[in-house]
């Protein structure tokens, strides 16, 4: 039994969306949305444009509330908590756009996602206390595993503006694994990827699962999220219109019609 295996066992979901709604200037985003997310696992989340795919990522990850309704992440109430308090709890994001800081190494970038696991404060930094040394040897080193992880060691010290845009997307990967996430939300990995580079994604983002990482993904790719998803969620015009296994999306009529643009008896 491997580490997904493991937490799977647990039961109870690490997360949940419920009857989440959110308007803005008088548009409404998400009505009522609700699903849950089982340890472990990966959770696809797809739509048409305009869904609220985005927007459900940004209230998960706290960077404004839901205007109704609850999301509670490992049985707490996420409420009132900022992007960066949710960070500590052990979500973490990548976004559409890759960010990263590109005068930096492609080191430094996964060493600076590590900051809020540090756990030397501002003396022992200033003093350079030998428990601030050998912090910064743990930091360096789990740096250099995680490049390693995603297939980025030979260039750990290349600049990272620099790297091919494929690579960029494993970098901003392995920086959001640095915070040691138990949730990793990942909004369109994919995006500008060729075949072979979405391949080798697909590979990696099992490999995080069987870490014992629960991943949310937002990707417009639907062979890769049919391919690696455990469940579905999907949205149109900011309502969950139906979520369960990739095959019984791939046959809901609700679904086809989102897609497709026809009308369901």
């Amino acid at each position: 039994m491997n580490a997904a295996e493991k937490i799977q066992a647990e039961g109870a979901p690490l997360l949940q969306v419920l009857s989440v709604s959110k308007t803005f200037g008088g548009v409404k985003a998400l009505t009522e949305v609700g699903f849950e997310v089982a340890p472990a696992t990966i959770q696809g989340v797809i739509g048409p444009n305009g869904a609220g795919k985005t927007t459900l990522f940004n209230l998960i990850s706290g960077f404004y509330p839901p205007d109704q309704g609850t999301i509670r992440y490992d049985g707490r109430d996420t409420g009132g908590r900022s992007n960066t308090e949710l960070v500590r709890l052990g979500i973490t994001r990548t976004f559409q756009n890759v960010e990263l800081f590109e005068s930096m190494s492609a080191l430094e970038n996964v060493m600076v996602g590590q900051h809020v696991r540090s756990r030397c404060g501002f003396w022992g930094a200033l003093w350079r206390t030998p428990g601030m040394r050998r912090e910064e040897r743990r930091i360096h080193e789990r740096a250099m595993a995680l490049l390693e992880f995603v297939g980025l060691g030979a260039v750990a010290h290349g600049r990272s503006g620099d790297l091919p845009f494929g690579w960029q997307r494993l970098l901003e990967i392995a920086r959001a694994l640095a915070a040691e996430p138990r949730l990793l939300l990942l909004d369109e990995p994919a995006a500008g990827l060729n075949a072979v580079e979405t391949r080798e994604l697909a590979t990696l983002l099992l490999r995080i699962k069987a870490e014992g990482v629960t991943q949310l993904l937002v990707e417009h790719d639907m062979s890769l999220t049919m391919e690696i998803s455990d469940r579905i969620a999907v949205l149109d015009q900011g309502r969950l219109i139906a979520e369960g296994r990739p095959r019984e999306i791939q046959s809901d009529p609700a679904v086809i019609a989102a897609y497709l643009g026809v009308q369901t008896a």
